[in-house]
């Protein structure tokens, strides 16, 4: 029997200000990835449509999708389908704090575990993913959904997934600049100071407590950080001014999305004008930025029939 397979995964926000690292947040924005396996072919080809066909590696050895695949068969001790056709629909932008890498990772992941009897359990997936990309911020909300706040134990990733309703928004706005995790890991200081820590402790503590029990209007003061955003801002043209217009418009609060260069602003109203404000701020730099208005999305990764 020929095995079709279709996996959705979200974009992410990692960090959300003060939980560098730690805390992210998966949104109702998608990559799709297909996998059709064909007994006639004797190796996987990749397809590719939207964002990416003329940077993605179309070879599977070496694209980050292909590769997740074969982490994971070497995990189940199966090997993959000898021949099939890989399609990958890209809509997130790479290279703009929006988990592009984790998406092909966690995507792949559940190809290849799918493909390999599925021996892997969720737990196993997220460490391998987190081991794949370095750090659990992005990959854990890809995989479980809603706000993730991951730590690492005894080389094993655990996450605590919060749901996050509807009546809360997240206005991501994209400038034309790309910001490598590598430029942006550069960016920062080599140590930080004790008071430093306990600042970006006890702001990220508000901040998760703030989205639990819904109060949205103190979401601004959890967003405040001194390990990353100070720094990393520098590598965004006009973003100081992008997060001040955001907001003027409105927004209970903005920060860096991951390690940039997307801005994301929480709001509960006013979605459209925050949106408009944070790319007309941009412009006034002359630099083009996209804006998406998104919810959480509290499912993750999944299949889909």
């Amino acid at each position: 029997m020929t095995k079709q397979l279709h996996v959705q995964v979200p974009a992410t926000s990692a960090n959300l200000g003060s939980g560098f690292d730690a805390v992210g947040i998966a949104l109702n924005y998608f990559n799709d990835l297909y996998f059709t396996e064909d007994e006639h072919k004797d190796s996987i080809t990749i397809e590719l449509e939207g964002i990416g066909q003329d940077t993605i590696p179309r070879d599977f050895n070496t694209n980050l999708v292909g590769r997740a695949m074969k982490a994971v068969a070497v995990r189940n001790r199966k090997k993959l389908p000898k021949g099939g056709t890989l399609r990958l629909v890209n809509r997130i932008l790479p290279s703009r704090g929006m988990g592009s890498s984790s998406a092909a990772l966690v995507g792949g992941i559940l190809l290849g575990n799918a493909l390999t009897d599925s021996k892997m359990s969720l737990d196993d997936m997220l460490t391998l993913a987190t081991v794949m990309e370095g750090h659990p911020d992005n990959v854990a909300p890809a995989l479980c959904g809603g706000l993730s706040v991951s730590i690492m134990v005894d080389g094993r990733t655990m996450t605590n997934s919060i749901p996050i309703g509807d009546d809360l928004s997240f206005v991501t706005v994209s400038p034309d600049i790309e910001v490598s995790t590598e430029k942006a890991r550069e960016a920062l200081p080599k140590t930080i100071d004790y008071q430093s820590a306990v600042f970006n402790v006890s702001r990220v503590s508000f901040l998760v407590s703030a989205l639990f029990t819904k109060q949205y209007d103190r979401l601004k003061y959890g967003l405040q950080d001194r390990l990353h955003v100070p720094y990393r801002i520098r590598l965004i043209p006009g973003g100081e001014q992008v997060l001040n217009a955001a907001d003027k418009a409105g927004a209970l609060g903005a920060t860096i999305s991951g390690s940039g260069s997307t801005l994301i602003a929480f709001a509960t109203s006013n979605e459209v004008q925050i949106m408009d404000a944070m790319i007309e701020a941009f412009q006034s730099h002359g630099v083009e930025a996209e804006g998406h208005i998104l919810k959480c999305c509290n499912h993750g990764a999944r299949f889909v029939e």
